[in-house]
């Protein structure tokens, strides 16, 4: 009886570990990436024994919104193996359309990828656009597949660093867990690209703005924070007191208004974080219908902010429009 229990624990074992067999490879990104140019990407895959039965492949990228990735970018599909039946050659993938939904939980792809995996530690816009195979792999025990993806795409006017990340699944079974009982295949790698008159965007560290929690709303409370980098070393805030100045531009009984915060105060004191790592951060909680005393029947169009010393020798502003910085909310 016990040698049975083995055998069957065995099976149990063996049946998990081929399940997971699901890898992405190695990533190989272009050396010497320039703004506004097409440019070449190879992700090398793996897919061993069972891992997702009959299925096509989808594969997500997840790449800056500006490149409009969905419209621009070629996807091709080469694989090889020993049944004549799984191996391709440039196959063309196909974007998932809008009513192509991940069967694990209902969802666009798209938007399946973004809950599932975020966005990889990018701190600025960046989204998950999924491709489909034309091949519909029938995986079993006697067959391994590696597959060449190469993606082709076009980059945009500004230089910019950012996580560019890869992932894939069988399009028949999404993330159901009996087939990926450890998360889904996901690696991210730096993409540089530079050239261009305007300073490059650096998705890979905290923004000087940024908010938590990152989605909100004018009629939320959410923090106001702001980044210093620690190589900064002249004209920087970080070694004392900070202070927020903020305008607010908005609406009442049909007349547009403004209203200031402009003063050195308890109310404007920013809360010291502390060193992060790459930046020290300081940060505000508002809730801008007391923040700046409006009445219920005022609607808010926008809010504008920057970010001084005690005695306003320093202010700190969008180094990109040299005016105040734009607070936009994240969601309606």
């Amino acid at each position: 009886m016990k040698s049975k229990y083995k055998y069957l624990l065995s099976l149990v074992v063996i049946s998990f570990l081929v399940a997971t067999c699901m890898t992405i490879e190695e990533i190989i990104h272009p050396d010497d990436a320039q703004v506004d140019s097409d440019i070449n990407i190879t992700v090398k895959i793996k897919l061993v024994s069972e891992t997702d039965g009959n299925t096509r492949l989808a594969f997500g990228i997840l790449m800056p919104k500006e490149w409009n990735v969905s419209q621009n970018a070629t996807v091709t599909l080469t694989t090889q193996a020993a049944l004549a039946a799984h191996v391709v050659t440039n196959e063309p993938m196909t974007l998932m359309s809008a009513a192509d939904t991940n069967p694990s939980d209902g969802k666009p792809w798209s938007t399946s990828f973004q809950s599932r995996l975020g966005v990889l530690g990018n701190t600025g816009p960046v989204e998950w656009v999924v491709f489909k195979s034309a091949t519909n792999f029938v995986i079993n025990d006697k067959d391994e597949i590696n597959g060449t993806v190469n993606i082709k795409l076009h980059t945009g006017p500004r230089a910019i660093k950012f996580f560019a990340g890869y992932t894939f699944c069988g399009e028949a079974h999404g993330f159901d867990s009996n087939k990926y009982p450890k998360k889904a295949p996901v690696k991210e790698s730096i993409l540089e690209v530079t050239g261009g008159d305007e300073s490059q965007m650096d998705f890979t560290t905290d923004p000087t703005v940024s908010h938590v929690p990152a989605t909100f709303g004018f009629g939320d409370i959410f923090s106001i924070r702001y980044n210093e980098r620690n190589d900064v070393t002249e004209g920087g805030l970080k070694d004392g007191d900070v202070y927020l100045y903020t305008k607010v531009l908005y609406m009442e009984n049909d007349v547009e208004k403004e209203k200031v915060i402009d003063e050195i105060s308890s109310k404007t004191l920013m809360e010291s974080l502390g060193d992060q790592g790459a930046v020290t951060s300081f940060q505000k909680y508002i809730y801008p219908r007391d923040f700046f005393g409006l009445s219920k029947d005022a609607t808010i169009i926008s809010i504008q902010a920057h970010f001084t010393n005690k005695d306003k020798s320093i202010v700190i502003l969008d180094s990109e429009t040299e005016e105040d910085f734009v607070i936009e909310e994240t969601c309606e």
